[in-house]
């Protein structure tokens, strides 16, 4: 047991090392002038385009945007990324297709999430409000009335916002900071295609 708890902490310090991860990211990205490089391997347009929208409503498949969050993930929020598919040659009115709906998708998300930013904002500071306010009131009760029922109310209200201001602040809020920052390198990808030698021949 003490051989294999040993193991375990060994490994927990190789794996969660920057030196470990500055690696992995080398060898699983092309990095070059510090950006990140995503391989997109396509078949068909079918396999790239979702078969169910059509026209202005031309989507791509959720899986295409399952594994750009997924690679992505794996990178710090600053790092640029260029995202070349490959596999299947497109027309360029169909790549600049490719272009908007990515970047339609991702600004959708962050849209979404920067109201959720606003709203956990606004939550904040009527919070941080409620508390000083609370405080204020405690004060000036304190002084006019001995009423212990009064004084906990005001008591538990400052206590209560304050608590649930920096919950937020810590958990919730920097979250959704981090989650934006995400949403908004995927947004800033730059597409390139990659003819296929294949489809050439044929």
């Amino acid at each position: 047991m003490d051989d294999f708890n040993k193991k375990v902490k060994e490994k927990i310090k190789i794996y969660s090392g920057n030196k470990y991860l500055d690696g992995y990211i080398k060898s699983e990205f092309s990095t070059e002038d510090g950006e990140a490089v995503i391989y997109l391997n396509v078949n068909n347009k079918n396999e790239l385009f979702d078969t169910m929208t059509v026209n202005n409503q031309l989507d791509l498949n959720n899986s295409i945007y399952e594994y750009i969050e997924k690679k992505t993930s794996m990178l710090g929020n600053q790092v640029p990324i260029r995202l070349k598919i490959m596999g299947c040659n497109l027309s360029s009115h169909e790549q600049g297709i490719v272009r908007h709906v990515l970047k339609e998708h991702f600004a959708i998300e962050l849209y979404n999430q920067q109201l959720e930013y606003i709203k956990y904002r606004n939550k904040i500071i009527f919070l941080i409000v409620l508390g000083l306010i609370s405080i204020l009131l405690y004060g000036l009760a304190s002084i006019v009335t001995d009423s212990p029922f009064i004084l906990t109310i005001l008591s538990f209200l400052f206590s209560f916002s304050i608590w649930e201001a920096m919950d937020s602040v810590i958990y919730a809020f920097s979250d959704i900071k981090y989650n934006r920052e995400a949403i908004t390198q995927n947004l800033l990808i730059n597409v390139e295609f990659v003819e296929s030698n294949k489809d050439k021949s044929e």
